[in-house]
Parts: C-alpha cells; sequence; structure tokens
C-alpha cells in the first residue's frame, strides 16, 4: 500500500534531525501532520490523549520518524575527518569531538575552514536526504509536496 502524504519535505527533515530518544516525531499519513510525542511528558502523564491516538495507530495512521543517534553522527564525523587532506586542520577536529560537547566543537572549528565546512554540509545533506528517502520507501510513503 503507498500512503500519499501532503507534506513540505523541509519539515520532514526537520523532525528527522530534532528526534531523540527524549523526543520523537510521527508522520500523520492521512493528515501530513507531524505530531511530536516527548517522552517524558507522557511518563509523567501529560498528552495522553496524543500518545494513546498514535499507539493505536503506529505504522497504519502514524509512522515513526526516524532519529539519527548520536553514535552514528560521531562515526560520520570520525569518517569525515579522515578524509581532510590538511593534517594540522585533521589534527585540531580530532581533538575536538572528544568528549562533551563534539559536535558543537567541531561545527565551530570547521566555520573557520569554508571549503572544508561545504564540504561537510553537502555531505551531511546527502545522507540525510537519503536516510528519508530509504525510510519513505520502506513505509510506501510518497510525498506530494505543498
Amino acid at each position: 500500500m503507498a500512503y500519499h502524504v501532503n507534506i513540505r519535505s523541509d519539515e520532514l527533515r526537520r523532525a528527522y534531525e530534532q528526534g531523540s530518544a527524549e523526543a520523537r516525531y510521527f508522520l500523520d499519513v492521512q493528515t501530513g501532520e507531524i505530531v511530536p510525542i516527548f517522552v517524558d511528558l507522557v511518563e509523567r502523564g501529560g498528552n495522553p490523549e496524543d500518545a494513546r491516538r498514535i499507539a493505536s495507530g503506529v505504522n497504519v495512521r502514524y509512522f515513526l520518524i526516524p532519529h539519527k543517534p548520536s553514535r552514528e553522527g560521531y562515526a560520520e564525523m570520525e569518517e569525515f575527518i579522515g578524509t581532510v587532506k590538511d593534517k594540522r586542520l585533521r589534527q585540531t577536529l580530532i581533538e575536538g569531538i572528544e568528549g562533551k560537547g563534539a559536535f558543537r566543537r567541531f561545527r565551530e572549528i570547521l566555520v573557520s575552514y569554508p571549503v572544508e565546512e561545504e564540504r561537510w554540509l553537502a555531505l551531511r545533506d546527502r545522507r540525510i536526504r537519503e536516510e528519508i528517502e530509504d525510510w519513505l520507501r520502506k513505509n510506501g510513503i510518497v510525498l506530494e509536496e505543498t
């Protein structure tokens, strides 16, 4: 079965990028609405109507929009660093992604290297687009952009 959903791809991408273990986003294939569910709010008894409504229609009407676990994002940064030709920048990036705040430091370092930053953003954009397209295909969802 194919679901034809009227939604802008940038809205779907935003939900994909903002999703986490604590914040889940579901695509309503009937309305094209993206419905957020915040796990801690549900656990505290808040928003029970949305949680029940979505739970009753998972993979029928509501499809969980995946998110990239931080370990995968970290592995992508490491892979990218391995392609950096400037040895000094490569070493700065290696040191920059150690410990807490790795993603923020990685971006802060790349800001000073616009060519490498552009290369990183293009790579990241391509991967996100491919991952979303794969998810849509696996779930039989066809976007009809508004």
